[in-house]
């Protein structure tokens, strides 16, 4: 997730609003994670069910897009300092990393053996090696490849798998096609990082895959259990988007302090991987070192009690993020 290295040489070379971006999509992250186990709460703090979208169905996409952000930055400049095969080494190694580091944190051993799950770290893996092939083809080209990504995986879901695919975590194996084609459409829009005309890329590009997404969505649906092509084109568009406006006021306004500034989100975006991996133990520190004892506790105050706490959960690992990027520890990989 940290693609882009942290050294002072480069600071000046930071895209202030992909910091930003990438803490947001931690704290996000963090506060939606926390709420899962708790079916009491409203439906728009949970993942929508079968079909539908509520801003949680939006997180993981976020994460995505980012992936595209900092590779596009990244590797131009590692294909320029250490050439071609050190570039695609470097990000071949980053993917399988977060595919050997996803599987090994959430392997459950049991008495009949050991059982590996699928989880947002392999689903980034796999999107990242599924693109690396293509990454430094044209924009048509890519286009093509994500819409037979995407395409194949929607006809998949007429033949009987469709209820594998469902029944899995984030789609599971064959899931990684909407994933994959998600991540080299981001790619394609991450391009405009490079141009100096950005809202053709961002704004334009994002609107288009959005309206794409919307008028698809009644044919096929809009479903992030079964990652159908019109959850995946509005996820492109409303990440586009999204970014474009955190583009629009850390970058564009950048001479203005408070924008420059800024030390809530960004920092934490810097150390995106290592919070990733915090959250988790912080997760288990609330379901179970906490106790959640409802039993005094009125019907109507359980939702803010819980709400609390995910507040809680986010802000420390913000915190966290904050003094890392004060010590300037950095965890790359």
């Amino acid at each position: 997730m940290n693609e882009i290295d942290n050294t002072i040489s480069l600071e000046s070379n930071r895209f202030i609003s992909i910091d930003v971006f990438k803490g947001l999509a931690i704290a996000l992250m963090v506060f939606v994670n926390t709420l899962t186990p708790f079916d009491m709460l409203t439906a728009w703090t949970h993942h929508a069910g079968e079909y539908g979208l509520t801003y949680v169905d939006l997180v993981a996409p976020f994460f995505i897009f980012m992936l595209a952000l900092n590779f596009t930055v990244s590797f131009k400049r590692h294909l320029e300092s250490k050439g071609r095969r050190k570039a695609y080494l470097r990000h071949l190694r980053r993917y399988l990393i977060f595919i050997s580091i996803g599987l090994f944190m959430f392997i459950d051993v049991s008495e009949s053996g050991f059982i590996l799950r699928w989880g947002t770290l392999q689903v980034l893996g796999m999107s990242g090696l599924l693109f690396l092939p293509f990454a430094e083809a044209k924009s048509l080209i890519k286009l093509i490849v994500g819409l037979f990504y995407v395409i194949l995986h929607q006809l998949l879901l007429f033949t009987t798998l469709n209820s594998v695919i469902y029944e899995s975590i984030e789609g599971g194996i064959l899931g990684c096609l909407s994933w994959g084609s998600m991540m080299i459409f981001s790619s394609v829009i991450a391009e405009g990082l490079k141009k100096d005309i950005k809202w053709r890329y961002f704004l334009l590009g994002g609107l288009i895959f959005l309206i794409f997404g919307i008028i698809t969505s009644f044919f096929w649906g809009i479903s992030r259990g079964y990652m159908t092509l019109p959850y995946v084109f509005i996820s492109v568009g409303a990440s586009s988007i999204f970014y474009y406006v955190l583009y629009l006021l850390f970058e564009q306004r950048g001479r203005n302090p408070t924008f420059k500034n800024e030390k809530i989100l960004s920092p934490s975006g810097k150390n995106a991987f290592i919070l990733f991996l915090l959250h988790i133990i912080t997760l288990y520190f609330f379901y179970f070192m906490i106790p959640f004892s409802f039993i005094l506790v009125p019907e109507d105050m359980k939702w803010a009690i819980i709400m609390s706490f995910a507040f809680l959960n986010a802000s420390i690992l913000l915190l966290v993020g904050y003094f890392l990027d004060k010590k300037k520890i950095y965890l790359t990989i």
